[in-house]
This record gives structure tokens, sequence and C-alpha cells, in this order.
């Protein structure tokens, strides 16, 4: 659960150095920067603490992993440029759930009542924090209903290839693959001198993003995979909207102010 919470706030580091890079660089940019940026240095954690390639069973559910994720990404890019982001990010609070009954489904791993009960606190809690605005008639809520299923799904599959590989192997694959499928879908142009100009937000960013990579896959080992989604969305969740309100000076209901209380008081009861 320690690594599963640390995975989370990494997270939300990425979310806000993603969140300044976003005013003068495109999602599909970043997302193919990012991949390029950390790749290298999976390649060379690899190669000094593992070296081992796994066996063929490993690639199907790593693959399909990999291409989830990054369908989902697509996805995810088209219904924020033609939706409401008001109405589509707490659409993605469906993620935990479908996480959590593909694993129950594919990999025979239940949820106790308490854990079930958990989920529906934190996924309940950051639906209204998001706005609870919820439908499927909204223009792009099909895109990002994909994004979710993709996205509460490609975890699970996560969780199955890691039992067949170990972890840096892992995360240089399926860093590669989705990069490989974003960097052929979008073929994304790169201005690097404008791209010099913020440095430090794209260290910053592929900093985040590694380490909450690296940290999810470590909690993955071990925690049912709805519950890590739950905690993740959750706690992202948390800190996109206290970022949002003591850096880009934007505003917090009493409801939502209760929310964030009653999320961080269940992660935390939840991890001891």
């Amino acid at each position: 659960m320690v690594y599963a919470l640390l995975s989370a706030l990494f997270w939300v580091g990425f979310d806000y150095t993603r969140k300044r890079l976003s005013a003068d660089f495109s999602a599909p940019l970043m997302s193919v920067v990012f991949s390029a940026l950390v790749l290298p240095c999976y390649m060379i954690y690899w190669f000094y603490a593992d070296k081992t390639i796994p066996d063929s069973y490993y690639f199907f559910p790593a693959t399909v992993s990999g291409l989830l994720a990054g369908i989902g990404s697509v996805c995810f890019i088209r219904a924020l440029a033609v939706g409401k982001v008001a109405v589509m990010l707490p659409m993605l609070c469906l993620t935990p759930v479908i996480s959590g009954i593909f694993a129950w489904f594919w990999l025979g791993e239940s949820l106790s009542m308490i854990e079930v009960g958990a989920i529906a606190i934190l996924v309940s809690a950051s639906f209204i924090l998001q706005g609870g605005r919820f439908t499927f008639l909204e223009q792009g809520s099909t895109y990002i209903f994909i994004t979710a299923i993709c996205w509460g799904c490609c975890i699970v599959f996560d969780k199955q290839a890691l039992q067949a590989s170990s972890i840096e192997f892992h995360i240089m694959y399926i860093t590669f693959v989705v990069l490989a499928f974003n960097g052929l879908l979008f073929r994304p142009k790169l201005d690097l001198m404008k791209a010099m100009k913020f440095t430090r937000f794209w260290i910053g960013a592929a900093v985040c993003f590694s380490l909450a990579v690296t940290f999810q896959f470590v909690a993955l080992l071990e925690v049912q995979p709805g519950i890590l989604e739950a905690l993740k969305r959750a706690i992202g969740i948390i800190g996109a909207g206290l970022i949002g309100v003591y850096i880009f000076r934007e505003k917090l209901t009493p409801t939502q102010w209760t929310c964030v209380g009653v999320i961080l008081i269940t992660s935390v009861i939840f991890s001891i």
C-alpha cells in the first residue's frame, strides 16, 4: 500500500508538470516525448539490474497492456478535444470498478466486502469532487468511456505480465510499445528550441512519470488492481484539486472540500 500511495503522489507531480506544459505543447507530442525521455533510462535500469528476457508467455499480456494504454491515451486526447473537461474527467472514476471486476474475472482475484466498500467511497467522493456530472449524451463521452475500459483493463494485463517478467523489463517493454504506437499514430513534430525553454518541466515530468510507473508496478505485485486504481485516481484527483487551489487560484466548494477529507481519511485507513 505504501508503494501504491507513493505512485499516486508521483502521478500528481506528473499531472502538475504536464498541466504546465500543456499550454505550449499538444497532448500527443507530450505523450511521445515523455516516453522517449524515460525509455533510455529504463533500458539502462534493466541492463544493470536484471538483463533477463522473459518467456514467450509474457509478451501477449504485456503487448495487450501497452496497446490498451496507447488506445486509451488516444481516446482520452480525443475526448478532451471534442467534449467538456468537467464532464469527461469524472467518467474516469469508472476505471477502479472496471479494474476490480476484470481482475476478478481474468485473474481470479476477488475483493473483500471492506475493500469493495472502500473502493465505492473513493470512487463516489472522487466523482463528486470532479463535478459529479455523468452522462453518455455529452459529446466525447464515448471516447472517455473507451478510455476508462482500456485503462481499467491494461493494469490487469500488467499484473498478469509481471507474473512472468521482472519489473525492470516490463517497464522498458511497455514504454516501448506505447512510444511506438503513439509515435506512429500521431507523428508529432517537436520544436527543439521551444522545448528547451521548458527543460525543467520536461525533466520534472519525466522523473515523476518514471517513478509513478515504477512504484505502481511494485505495488501491483501485492495489491488487487481495482484497489490500486482507486487509490491512484482518488489521490490524483485530490492533488489536481489542491494544485488548482493553491497554484492556479481555483476554488473548491464546501462539498468538494468534504470529499477531499473523505478521500484522505479512507486512503490512510486503507493503507494501514
